[in-house]
């Protein structure tokens, strides 16, 4: 069998290896680009205090990163497409740890949002760029390699807002949030070095070399004509607005439950229901990851992830209020699994020189949906006077999703799903093996 990685005997070995080594980077991608930026909610009221913020500047701390994400996930795809994955991770988590220690100190309101809008733009550059390296490095295993840095993100999320508090009380002192900013940035300096140093090198193809990769992705080798796989043309509106879906669940829950519980005389359950929220999202996403493979592409998870969310949603308004958390879990798991399988979809659906671009526009769409939502519950509720109308645009992502998960392509549209052996053979840059 011959090969652009044909190799002596140990060569499968060697490459497997390099195979797990970048799977546990792009999971530690993922941990950084949440860990940082969920460090900064827990000390969020010693933050307001010592700088004097207001209630309006403390709201956009908070939502700067995620509003940096919809407009700059765009013009990201458009450099990716330039200059390349595996660089403009580089350079964003150059751009996320610099933002990250130096909020640390220059502490002014000034400083903190200009440094908090500099890792925001590393962190938006760093997320768009997986789905095209994972289709880059890994066209047989994208489900798989897109669940692991989902699994990243969650985890990072989760280990941000839950240990902040802990560490710094025992470690570092009662209000010092400012050393807490270190303290998530110094792992993403570790990072970084490890990332120049095991990230392997993304080579520069030939027009030539690039034609024959994309017709290898689409199943078009001459040795097996019939594979041949026609790959359906995306609407990246409808991806964005799918997946913006599973992330409205998300936040509409987050923002809307304590005042919910607030204004039905329901305050007690908030805290239990919304750690339940979060929760939830951690088993879901690695119970996914096992058959991300298998799942990557398929219509029936956004479909069943939408009857589920509907259906709890109408469960939390219509049954009594003590089956806040029951439900919570369902919601919680049900966007974790879009999110989880949705971030596969660009580098799926997309051949090599389109990933970038679909990728941004998906994301973007994703990040502008997941806040037009709460803002429009808000609105709904000052308008009639019912506290239950801020979830109407959970009830109708879930819609969203069952109509949108239907009218996705078939699986069988999707080239890479179709010649696992064959892909891995001729992938440039990681030599995978069929074995693995």
């Amino acid at each position: 069998m011959k090969n652009a990685a044909a190799a002596p005997g140990d060569e499968r070995v060697i490459a497997t290896w390099r195979i797990v080594i970048v799977c546990i980077l792009i999971t530690l991608v993922g941990f950084n680009l949440r860990s940082v930026i969920l460090a900064v909610p827990p000390v969020l009221p010693l933050i307001k205090r010592d700088l004097a913020l207001s209630y309006s500047e403390t709201g956009l701390l908070t939502a700067l990163p995620v509003l940096v994400l919809a407009v700059g996930a765009l013009p990201a795809g458009f450099l990716i497409e330039r200059i390349g994955g595996r660089l403009c991770i580089t350079i964003g988590l150059v751009l996320l740890s610099a933002g990250a220690l130096l909020r640390a100190f220059w502490l002014s309101s000034l400083m903190l949002f200009l440094f908090t809008l500099l890792l925001s733009l590393g962190m938006t550059l760093a997320q768009t760029s997986i789905p095209v390296l994972a289709r880059r490095w890994f066209p047989a295993r994208i489900g798989l390699v897109a669940a692991l840095f989902s699994d990243g993100l969650i985890i990072g999320e989760a280990a941000g807002a839950g240990l902040t508090i802990p560490i710094m009380v025992q470690f570092l002192g009662k209000n010092a949030w400012a050393t807490t900013f270190v303290l998530w940035g110094i792992p993403v300096i570790v990072l970084l070095l490890l990332w120049l140093w095991l990230a392997p090198p993304a080579p520069v193809l030939s027009p030539a070399h690039s034609s024959r990769a994309e017709a290898t992705t689409k199943g078009t080798s001459p040795q097996s004509p019939a594979r041949h796989v026609q790959r359906s043309q995306v609407n990246s509106l409808h991806l964005g607005i799918m997946l913006g879906a599973g992330s409205l669940i998300y936040f509409g829950m987050n923002g809307w439950i304590a005042i919910y519980n607030s204004a039905m005389h329901y305050a007690y359950l908030t805290p239990l229901t919304l750690t339940i929220l979060n929760t939830a999202q951690l088993p879901s996403s690695l119970g996914v990851t096992f058959f991300a493979q298998s799942l990557a592409g398929r219509r029936s998870p956004f479909i069943v992830a939408g009857v589920i969310s509907g259906a709890a949603i109408i469960g939390w308004v219509l049954t009594p209020a003590t089956l806040e958390p029951f439900w919570a879990v369902l919601l919680g798991a049900s966007s974790a699994l879009v999110f989880t399988l949705g971030i596969a979809l660009p580098p799926l659906m997309a051949g090599p020189e389109r990933v970038a671009r679909l990728t941004g526009v998906t994301l973007s769409l994703n990040y502008c949906v997941a806040f037009v939502g709460p803002f429009l519950g808000g609105e709904l509720w000052d308008l009639f006077h019912l506290p239950f109308l801020a979830f109407l645009p959970v009830a109708i992502a879930g819609l969203l999703l069952i109509i949108l998960g239907a009218l996705l392509p078939p699986r069988t549209a999707f080239g890479l799903l179709s010649r696992v052996s064959d892909t891995s053979e001729r992938d440039p840059a990681i030599p995978i093996t069929p074995s693995l």
